[in-house]
């Protein structure tokens, strides 16, 4: 999956040195793209709805949801392959 972040040359945001492999990519936090599993959609359900802005008030920035989605998309991708 092509994330939005990536400019053909490498991340615009800079993340992992600004060069990330595709598989680094697949994996950030940051993706921003066609939904790659389950994860992606609870995400953004999350964001749409204030539920994701009232849990990093609550727990922090780094609240465990990049690691929940991963793990989501994982589980149950998109495209077939558990």
């Amino acid at each position: 999956m092509k994330c939005d972040h990536h400019n053909g040359e490498g991340c615009s945001l800079g993340l992992f040195g600004g060069r990330p492999s595709p598989g680094v990519c697949a994996t950030c936090d940051q993706y921003q793209g066609k939904p790659r599993g389950i994860g992606d959609i609870v995400q953004k359900v999350a964001e749409k709805t204030g539920v994701k802005a009232v849990v990093e008030k609550v727990a922090g920035k780094d609240c465990g949801c990049g690691r929940r989605r991963d793990k989501l998309n994982k589980a149950v991708p998109f495209g077939g392959k558990t």
